[in-house]
């Protein structure tokens, strides 16, 4: 493990990586900063292709059906309006000014729900949804939220297992699972 310092749009923090995904990611300059307005289309193609992939990999026919379809209205119209809720924390991780990838928390009381976490394929394994879901959990810790929720695609299971959160079980149409993860307080 070697030891990073790590600039976060809410301060620099020591982070241990392993060496070689270290080297792996040496020729990437991840930033990460609060999605604006301007970035709605973006997001909305890192989404699509993302989610394309993800069904491509994940699901057989009749699923990789169901989950596209829930794609069809999220247009970069439906992005704009995320970003635009005030209940809504969207963060986007760059690779030379190009957005590859976001995560979006739903604010609502003390829970909070991550409707989108999505990488642009290629940017798997380097830590960038990983980083992403550090700093909104940071965010969500700030704002005094308890509990977080996410619906997990079939294959990213063992991933959110690996951050803490406990799965509850499949959505009704088996295309997902609900999972949960309490925030402590120290």
């Amino acid at each position: 493990m070697t030891a990073v310092a790590e600039n976060s749009i809410y301060g620099t923090r020591q982070v241990s990586y392993p060496l070689e995904l270290i080297q792996k990611s040496i020729n990437m300059k991840i930033e990460f900063e609060k999605a604006k307005l301007s970035h709605h289309e973006e997001i909305q193609t890192v989404m699509q292709t993302s989610a394309r992939e993800i069904s491509r990999k994940a699901y057989h026919k009749e699923l990789a059906d169901t989950f596209d379809k829930f794609y069809i209205d999220k247009t970069s119209d439906y992005i704009k309006q995320t970003l635009e809720n005030p209940n809504n924390h969207t963060i986007v991780a760059k690779d030379d000014d190009r957005i590859i990838g976001f995560i979006q928390l739903k604010v609502n009381k003390k829970n909070g729900t991550i409707s989108h976490l999505y990488i642009l394929p290629g940017y798997e394994g380097n830590s960038v949804g990983t980083q992403l879901f550090s700093l909104i959990k940071e965010r969500a810790v700030q704002l005094n939220i308890t509990k977080l929720m996410i619906e997990s695609t079939l294959n990213a299971l063992t991933y959110y297992e690996k951050l803490g959160f406990v799965n509850n079980g499949l959505i009704s149409d088996g295309s997902a699972y609900n999972l949960e993860l309490e925030l402590w307080r120290v």
